[in-house]
């Protein structure tokens, strides 16, 4: 019997072909993303497909369309809402401080600058350089839409057979490949589950501070926060920081100087919760998920992030299934 594909390679083979797929993945992210969302959506959503189809008896195509509409209308909804929530919120804002606002656009000062903007052209560029973004945004991001549904729909449609279809082509690697999609559906599982315990506790402790702060509509901005979770460094701060300045602004000292404590006391807690709960749902030492926030906060980026932790889960996979071996 031959041996495994990584056996008797050094592990630096391994470390060197995921470093260049993750390189290119990410430089073509813009053209992949789609994609992966997709077939991430497609994963993770799969237990309630295959309970849509056993338990209730719906058709495959009709499961899989009717989940993916599901999903997509409720992101819909909350943007919509959270939009609304925005410009309510803003226009509040700007009617309590309407005089500071009025005195502002009557001020000489920007009569000046209007008109220094207008006779130099600035005006005219800036107008139409945003014009011309909001021109390619707005169909690049419905196609975006469009193409990630369908490929959706069409992956959690289709996933078991195309799962099929490359175990029928593995040859004599057909046990290695069905031990490897066994283990890295149960991985990106838990990894998805464990950062959603995350964010569900950012969630809570958030909708907590706003209650207790008197902040206007706190499930919205709680929601807020724990999308903002995502980025690395400020993540909640996105919220918290404005927020207290807001406060600062309506004359409330104290909200504001509770929503910057608990935004540290949130960062602090983050990183002490965060490797654990990762590390026991995908099985990686917690010094690999702190390193891994470490480097993401050094970089100030987040793909280092997921490099290091992906790196890993991914040699855990292999290694479990045994690719590391002899046959």
């Amino acid at each position: 019997m031959k041996n495994r594909f990584f056996a008797d390679k050094p592990r630096l083979v391994f470390f060197l072909c995921y470093t260049l797929l993750y390189i290119l993945a990410v430089k073509a992210a813009v053209f992949v993303l789609p994609f992966v969302l997709a077939a991430l959506l497609a994963v993770v959503m799969k237990p309630l497909y295959d309970a849509l189809r056993k338990k209730f008896g719906f058709r495959s195509s009709f499961a899989a369309t009717s989940l993916t509409l599901l999903i997509f209308g409720a992101l819909f909804a909350i943007a919509g809402f959270l939009l609304f929530l925005g410009i309510r919120q803003t226009a509040g804002l700007l009617t309590d401080h309407r005089d500071v606002v009025l005195e502002y656009i009557r001020s000489p000062k920007l009569t000046d600058l209007l008109k220094e903007n207008l006779m130099s052209g600035n005006l005219l560029t800036t107008a139409s350089a945003v014009a011309q973004t909001l021109f390619r945004t707005v169909p690049l991001v419905i196609t975006f839409v469009v193409v990630t549904f369908a490929m959706t729909v069409f992956l959690m449609h289709h996933l078991e057979s195309i799962r099929d279809g490359m175990l029928d082509r593995a040859g004599e690697y057909r046990f290695l490949l069905g031990s490897v999609f066994h283990i890295a559906y149960g991985t990106v599982r838990s990894f998805f589950r464990s950062y959603l315990i995350l964010y569900a506790i950012t969630f809570a402790e958030a909708v907590l501070i706003f209650y207790l702060t008197g902040a206007a509509y706190p499930l919205a901005f709680a929601f807020i926060t724990a999308v903002a979770d995502i980025l690395p460094v400020l993540g909640p701060g996105i919220v918290y920081v404005p927020l207290s300045i807001v406060f600062f602004l309506q004359k409330n000292d104290i909200g504001g100087v509770i929503l910057l404590i608990y935004f540290l006391l949130t960062v602090i807690l983050r990183q002490i919760l965060e490797p654990r709960i990762v590390s026991d749902s995908v099985k990686v030492h917690p010094l690999v998920i702190l390193t891994a926030i470490y480097f993401s906060i050094v970089s100030m980026n987040i793909w280092v992030m997921f490099y290091v932790i992906g790196i890993f889960m991914a040699f855990r996979v292999l290694n479990a299934a045994g690719a590391f071996e002899k046959g």
